[in-house]
């Protein structure tokens, strides 16, 4: 091949590498900057927190649980439970808690056609809730001690939405085989690096992202900006896309970084979990609109763009000399995720280089197979 298209390449690969490590060093700016956001007052509101159940028997009792342990007075929060038809115990086993808490399940007997059944049941816990505040937590996680007091201090800073710190933790037996520790190490790996970037771009001024495992926003900007509703069609996004509604009609944004204020769940137990479940998620974004989504379009596109001609150069140029591209993504890897150690090792992951460095290696091209696979056979709620 002439020697003009290996220097195009080589060209538009070098773009592409200084474009994303950019924009990595600026995700560990805006993650820096949550950090060292003082925290303000706690001003005491009383809030109410939501969560959609279906079939969740087997975690319901651990969250509920830990909204018991919760460094707040019984009188300051309720606890909503929407019970979406559920075929097990969930129902009852969340009214048992009635007398610990305050709190109320609503039944779901069926959902209306064509509509999410998560947004549905949502919409409904949030529309009974008493509160002004609203946090949303999901059945099966674990909130630290002080996720409502973190959470209200967030408010408190003039904040009308708080995206929260969620990682997964790799909690399934790695006895019970090898790939299956790959997948949930790889996935504890996955969420912290996606729960940076959303903290970051929030922080930055960018949201265009949150949890739906830890959040929260006022009654006021959810009605404002016409809520879960509008979203019925979509199957996911019950967090990102009602954030980026939020956020289009006016809403501040703020963060939650306290350590002890972290919920936690368990990743995915194998690999075809995971991909059901990222399937999901990458079939949202497509609906994502704004500057940050273009931003993060352009950064998905320039990892995967780095790799893909580094395997073109190394076919093309002959010599010795035709590692140096593989060698050089390679280096980019194992640098990159230099900005990436510390929100990892915040959330109490794994934040050794080289591991940090596989497993980003492994996301460009996992993201880029379960994305491509999500539009394709686009995947079905539970």
């Amino acid at each position: 091949m002439p020697s003009i298209a290996i220097e195009i390449i080589l060209t538009v690969g070098a773009v592409a590498a200084v474009f994303s490590s950019l924009l990595f060093m600026l995700a560990y700016r805006g993650w820096m900057k949550a950090l060292r956001q003082p925290p303000a007052r706690d001003d005491g509101r009383a809030v109410s927190v939501v969560i959609a159940a279906h079939d969740e028997a087997r975690n319901i009792g651990a969250l509920l649980e830990a909204l018991c342990a919760q460094d707040a007075a019984k009188q300051d929060f309720e606890v909503v439970v929407v019970d979406d038809r559920s075929t097990d115990q969930t129902g009852a086993i969340a009214r048992a808690f009635a007398g610990r808490l305050d709190l109320r399940v609503q039944r779901v007997e069926a959902t209306p056609p064509d509509v999410s059944p998560k947004k549905h049941a949502l919409h409904l816990g949030i529309s009974e809730a008493r509160h002004d505040t609203i946090l949303l937590t999901d059945a099966d996680c674990v909130p630290g001690p002080f996720w409502i007091k973190g959470m209200r201090e967030s408010f408190s800073s003039g904040a009308d939405a708080v995206v929260g710190l969620a990682p997964l933790d790799a909690a399934a037996p790695l006895d019970a085989g090898a790939s299956r520790g790959l997948a949930a190490s790889y996935a504890a790996f996955e969420s912290r690096r996606t729960t940076m970037l959303a903290v970051a771009a929030a922080a930055s001024g960018l949201p265009y992202m949150a949890s739906g495992r830890s959040w929260g926003f006022t009654r006021a900007v959810y009605t404002r900006s016409g809520g879960l509703p509008p979203l019925y069609a979509q199957l996911g996004g019950d967090d990102d896309l009602l954030l980026q509604r939020l956020v289009a009609a006016g809403c501040r944004v703020g963060t939650c970084t306290r350590k002890d204020a972290m919920v936690r769940s368990a990743t995915p137990a194998d690999w075809r979990a995971l991909f059901v479940q990222k399937m999901r998620h990458y079939r949202v974004s497509s609906a994502y609109r704004g500057r940050a989504a273009l931003l993060l379009g352009a950064f998905v596109a320039a990892e995967l763009l780095v790799p893909l001609l580094a395997v073109v150069l190394t076919v093309l140029i002959e010599g010795p000399a035709r590692v140096l591209p593989l060698l050089f993504w390679l280096w980019k890897l194992w640098y990159d995720t230099n900005f990436l150690a510390h929100a990892v090792k915040w959330m109490d992951g794994n934040s050794r280089r080289l591991p940090l460095a596989l497993s980003e290696g492994l996301h460009i091209f996992f993201s880029a197979l379960t994305g491509f696979t999500s539009f394709v056979k686009p995947p079905h709620w539970k």
